[in-house]
């Protein structure tokens, strides 16, 4: 087993780099450098990488030959981790609902137009029914066999 406060050492150095590459990727996704997905996954990968060093501080705490000072410098290496693993599953939750928000925006945008252009098309065929003469009405009648209004509408489009 590795010196208790070599762990300290290591665990903390590799802590720093993950937690910077953290905060870069928060910075990108948040910046719109990478896409929504590729932060998502990133992200995800967090977790992994934390759990090898949550391991090892827990492992060296159960030890019984440690001094105050290491045990509180690893109690704080636990923290530290707990923290970031927090930190990047809430990250991830975020982008996830933002991702879905982003979803639900876009498709709403596109029904509001669909739906736009067939209020648009009802309204060029109330147009043409009010402006026909009773004699191109009466030819329309018989040329109307289970046509319904929405048919119509997509013609009159």
């Amino acid at each position: 087993m590795q010196d208790p406060s070599a762990t300290v050492v290591t665990v903390g150095d590799e802590l720093s780099t993950i937690e910077d590459q953290l905060i870069r990727l928060t910075r990108e996704g948040s910046g719109g450098e990478r896409s929504l997905d590729e932060v998502i996954a990133e992200l995800a990968a967090f977790a992994e990488r934390i759990r090898p060093h949550f391991f090892l501080v827990q492992e060296a705490l159960e030890r019984r030959d440690l001094a105050y000072e290491v045990v509180a410098r690893l109690e704080e290496m636990r923290k530290r981790v707990l923290w970031l693993y927090r930190r990047s599953r809430l990250e991830q939750v975020f982008y996830s609902k933002l991702r879905l928000e982003r979803l639900l925006r876009d498709t709403l945008y596109r029904q509001v137009l669909e739906t736009y252009d067939e209020f648009s098309a009802m309204e060029a065929l109330e147009a043409r029914l009010r402006g026909l003469s009773e004699d191109l009405l009466a030819v329309e009648l018989l040329h109307q066999e289970g046509k319904s209004v929405s048919g119509e509408a997509e013609v009159a489009r």
